[in-house]
């Protein structure tokens, strides 16, 4: 479960009023309240927002203090599960304010992420099993197992497997999740 407090905790240090965030997010006031009261999970593309209008990455949001030496162990792994998505995101790096994210990424057979989504940075992903296809702008590529592709984290991208395993894929991100 999402601990919308850190969004509040953020907010409040960064002095932005619930209007202030919304304003810079697009996520709307209500649903800002909702998720700092703890009412409701952000879905995928709203968290993205939410990073976007703190001006910080998605493990920061879900994290904790940066230390010299970080390791995440297997089973410290923290995952992330999206409403309305059977997808599972697992953060391979310590949660912090670093300037690279590694995740790995389950996506379910017929998991389509509905939403194109973009943010700073870049992106650097790898099929460790199955296959899968991402959307860049209005090109899609599907990706078998043992393939890899590089692009610009501001171009807007999506997932979805259309086969009839789960595919895993691991990603690297640079600059702020949205």
């Amino acid at each position: 479960m999402f601990d919308g407090q850190k969004v509040k905790k953020m907010r409040s240090e960064q002095k932005l009023s619930l209007k202030d965030l919304s304003d810079k997010s697009g996520v709307s006031v209500s649903m800002i309240s909702q998720i700092e009261r703890r009412n409701v999970d952000p879905t995928l593309t709203t968290l993205y927002k939410l990073c976007k209008g703190l001006d910080v990455s998605i493990s920061t949001l879900l994290g904790a203090d940066e230390q010299a030496v970080q390791l995440v162990r297997k089973s410290e792994r923290k995952s992330i599960n999206f409403p309305q998505s059977n997808s599972k995101y697992e953060l391979l790096t310590p949660i912090n304010e670093g300037t690279i994210e590694m995740i790995m990424i389950h996506l379910e057979p017929g998991q389509v992420d509905q939403q194109l989504v973009e943010h700073s940075g870049e992106e650097c992903g790898y099929v460790v099993k199955g296959e899968m296809t991402i959307v860049l702008g209005d090109v899609e590529h599907i990706l078998y197992e043992g393939d890899s592709i590089r692009f610009k984290s501001a171009t807007p991208h999506r997932f979805f497997n259309h086969s009839q395993e789960t595919a895993i894929s691991v990603w690297a991100m640079t600059g702020r999740v949205l």
